[in-house]
């Protein structure tokens, strides 16, 4: 089976949208090194990679053409998934770069929201995370019909990494007064602002405790999103 499955995914790669998917991913490194831009926005471009290899089944009608081959359903899902987190995976890995580039370079900090540094790339695994419930967790009821699944997606992307933004945001609002060490009557969501974005010495472990939850729950959600997709493709009537 597994053979079957790797044979699905060379499918996927080579015959799927691959074209625009490095068009989306050279945009997604390219928007990291974006001076006072949002992080998040970069990896945004590979939820509509991940889009776009659904929507591309309206016109070649991929889907009804492997369901004829002699394949389970489940392998189709498996494959499909293990593209998605493919280039979800390159999407990080950019980030990991950029934030490796932009320390050794010395880029000045963003001021649009967090740096790309540790707690980002938890951060992002988390949005990644929520994007795929809420689009791979519910698109196989339909996966003829992305477009809906991905606007609700897409909304919850942006709240979600919005709300790993506030403190951030907070501390911007008030840094003139954390320089001037008029700490008291600030709120704490200014303070863990600082410690996320402009880091001391001592905020180390909080932001690797940021990236092992961000992993663990990437590696959770990517399993119960998997076996409802796969329960979802089992029930649709092609």
């Amino acid at each position: 089976m597994k053979s079957i499955t790797m044979n699905l995914l060379k499918k996927e790669i080579k015959l799927g949208n691959n074209f625009q998917t490095l068009i989306w991913l050279a945009c997604c490194l390219g928007m990291y090194f974006i001076p006072n831009y949002p992080g998040y926005i970069g990896p945004f471009y590979i939820t509509i990679a991940v889009m776009l290899t659904f929507a591309l089944n309206q016109s070649s009608h991929d889907i009804l053409y492997t369901t004829l081959l002699p394949v389970r359903k489940v392998d189709v899902v498996k494959a499909r998934f293990l593209y998605a987190g493919l280039i979800e995976t390159l999407a990080i890995l950019f980030a990991v770069l950029a934030a490796v580039v932009k320390t050794l370079a010395k880029f000045p900090e963003n001021k649009s929201g967090i740096n790309c540094n540790i707690a980002f790339i938890g951060f992002l695994f988390c949005v990644l995370s929520i994007f795929n419930l809420v689009f791979l967790g519910n698109v196989y009821k339909n996966p003829l019909k992305p477009g809906l699944r991905f606007l609700a997606s897409s909304v919850i992307y942006f709240l979600s990494f919005a709300f790993f933004e506030i403190p951030v945001w907070i501390y911007y609002g008030t840094k003139g007064k954390l320089e001037a060490g008029e700490i008291s009557g600030l709120p704490k969501l200014a303070l863990l602002g600082k410690r996320l974005t402009a880091p001391g010495q001592n905020d180390l472990p909080l932001h690797l405790a940021i990236l092992g939850f961000g992993i663990m729950m990437f590696a959770l959600t990517w399993l119960i999103t998997f076996r409802r997709a796969a329960k979802q493709f089992e029930k649709y009537d092609m």
